[in-house]
């Protein structure tokens, strides 16, 4: 019995750690001086994005020639806008103003990172499109890696063109019982974006892109959560792709630009509104 208490003591503890560790775990966010300077082309600004709950987010958005609309991109879990800013290389060029933030914690945005509040830097970053003239129609909501779990919640509370999810995972409980077995994440993680129930919840088009060799996320996830979406979803496995370099194949250009043609809103070009941010 005595050897069975200090084992549940142990496995208490180890809970508790990971429970405090877990935003270390999971990301991996740069901090930068609020002072640095994005370089950017003369199409792109930095812009100031309110939260609802204060916290004051950095994003930049670049604009396209004769916009079809605008994509809002939700970025993996490492890193800030000194190296997402470039991401829209891949998306301007189709003919879509793109904008990327930093969530709370990340790059020059302030606050604590938390699942509620990486929720409500999605919805802030929203509703600054949504007041500067963008019609819902014409937003494209795009979540890459953990990305995707703010990108799908975002989807099941708001009306928007399509959703595109790149590297998905089906839940981050799921993928962390595949990850860690050993730490119980039923139990101890309090991150657990469970994207199967978010996109239940969305009426949208889907895109789910994912390399067939990605070693962080198995494909498998992707293919979950087409099951979930049925016919609402399009699944493209891009073969020889990992996680983080499928923008390197030619099929992942090809099936962005067929989605956004039938699914990336009106298709009429039209000018927003870009009063700096309240």
């Amino acid at each position: 019995m005595k050897r069975a208490g200090v084992f549940a003591v142990m496995i208490m503890a180890l809970g508790a750690m990971l429970m405090g560790w877990q935003s270390r775990l999971i990301f991996y966010p740069e901090r930068l001086p609020q002072d640095v300077e994005f370089d950017l082309p003369l199409s792109a600004e930095e812009v100031q994005i309110n939260t609802e709950d204060g916290e004051n987010l950095s994003g930049v958005l670049h604009r396209a020639q004769a916009s079809r609309g605008v994509i809002l991109y939700l970025h993996g879990n490492a890193g800030s806008l000194r190296t997402w800013k470039d991401v829209t290389s891949d998306l301007v060029p189709l003919g879509y103003d793109t904008l990327v933030i930093d969530y709370r914690g990340y790059g020059k945005s302030t606050g604590r990172i938390t699942e509620a509040g990486l929720y409500e830097d999605g919805r802030a970053a929203y509703r600054w499109l949504i007041e500067r003239g963008y019609r819902a129609d014409d937003v494209v909501i795009y979540g890459r890696s953990i990305g995707s779990g703010i990108a799908s919640k975002l989807a099941s509370e708001v009306e928007a063109s399509a959703l595109i999810l790149e590297s998905p995972f089906s839940s981050l409980v799921t993928l962390g019982r595949e990850l860690m077995p050993w730490a119980l994440p039923r139990l101890t993680l309090r991150f657990r974006f469970p994207n199967e129930d978010h996109l239940a919840a969305t009426s949208l088009p889907v895109l789910l892109l994912h390399g067939s060799n990605d070693e962080l996320i198995g494909a498998h996830h992707s293919e979950r959560l087409a099951d979930v979406l049925g016919a609402r979803s399009e699944l493209h496995l891009i073969e020889g792709g990992a996680h983080n370099d499928l923008a390197a194949f030619a099929p992942y250009h090809e099936v962005l630009a067929a989605f956004l043609t039938q699914h990336g809103g009106s298709g009429a070009a039209f000018v927003p509104t870009l009063s700096p941010a309240p």
